[in-house]
């Protein structure tokens, strides 16, 4: 083999070693990011269960069951303008994620006694698992109906309803709440992360 050909072969091994490092060291960038990822949900779970009571509270409120059905009049009203297929698929992920709530709020009955139906855990996790299905499906149809003013009016309203009844039932929730969105902005900014290296 002549001189001028070792060359580029050598050059050819080179180039191939680098490029597998590098997407090596990409792949374990990426399992980082995804493995703090997991541990800042983990942590908004944790303190969102602390002030789960209050929110659930909240909910009732009729100022943000009012904000509430505006949102989801106008979501749906995207929706359907966009796909009008995915809102069976709307509705279905509403219905399911009710199933899911009323299977973890213990009901009173009589006399102030707890439901005492059992739940099985696999119940349970059968139906989130549903709900994780048609939430995945709905991803791409929420992010566009998103891109509707309306919409995320809407949505900036319920926000604001729902704190200020928060607030109102329990004023010690602010630091929950801003603990919230500061891991929420940290999962934003690891998902922008992401999917730069997923490219």
């Amino acid at each position: 083999m002549t001189r001028h050909m070792r060359i580029p072969i050598a050059m050819t091994v080179l180039l191939t070693a680098v490029i597998s490092c590098s997407d090596s060291a990409r792949q374990e960038e990426l399992a980082e990011l995804r493995s703090q990822r997991r541990s800042l949900l983990m942590q908004f779970s944790s303190v969102q269960n602390v002030i789960r009571r209050v929110q659930i509270q909240a909910l009732d409120e009729p100022t943000v069951r009012a904000a509430q059905d505006t949102f989801n009049a106008e979501l749906r009203a995207a929706v359907l303008r966009d796909d009008p297929e995915a809102v069976e698929l709307l509705d279905r992920a509403r219905a399911v994620g009710h199933d899911l709530q009323d299977m973890a709020t213990p009901k009173l009955l009589q006399q102030g006694e707890e439901d005492p139906r059992p739940v099985a855990p696999e119940e349970r996790a059968a139906v989130a698992a549903e709900l994780a299905e048609v939430e995945r499906s709905l991803r791409p149809v929420i992010d566009r109906a998103f891109q509707d003013p309306a919409v995320v009016q809407a949505f900036a309203t319920l926000q604001d309803s729902v704190v200020a009844a928060m607030l109102q039932i329990d004023p010690g929730a602010q630091r929950s709440i801003d603990l919230m969105a500061e891991l929420e902005a940290q999962v934003v900014e690891i998902d922008a992360e992401i999917a730069r290296l997923s490219e």
